[in-house]
């Protein structure tokens, strides 16, 4: 019976071996890449360097054509959560103010249900944002 597990057991590791052994680095595998394909990765990587925005979601806490308002909400935010990105921008006539940085917008949820009980119009809203602010965030 110990003859019958020695030998199961030299059998196993016998087949481990010439499995592992060529994947080892024994064997060299050699690819090679169509230069459609090379010239395609090249264009992304070049694309992805001179593009500094994407899209992402942010938190659009105020929508109003009067400027004072939208700096006050603008303040109250800041000194509520100094750590959090905050962003104005004028599209005539109404001010925004869109806080945060999310790539995805389940993310968002927790901190917008908070935010809604202070600026009770706070929405989700898809933005081009900067990738540092994504990024650092």
């Amino acid at each position: 019976m110990f003859q019958q597990y020695r030998f199961t057991f030299f059998l196993f590791f016998f087949l481990i071996e010439s499995i592992w052994s060529p994947l080892s680095g024994q064997g060299k595998v050699t690819l090679e890449e169509p230069p459609t394909v090379t010239k395609l990765m090249e264009d992304f990587v070049q694309y992805g360097k001179t593009n500094e925005n994407v899209k992402a979601w942010r938190i659009q806490i105020i929508t109003t054509d009067d400027r004072r308002e939208m700096e006050a909400a603008r303040s109250q935010f800041i000194s509520l959560y100094p750590d959090v990105n905050v962003d104005w921008k004028h599209i005539v006539p109404y001010y925004q103010v869109r806080v945060g940085a999310y790539d995805d917008k389940t993310k968002l949820m927790p901190f917008l249900l908070e935010l809604k009980k202070i600026f009770p119009a706070a929405t989700p809203v898809y933005d081009q944002i900067s990738k540092r602010t994504l990024v650092l965030k």
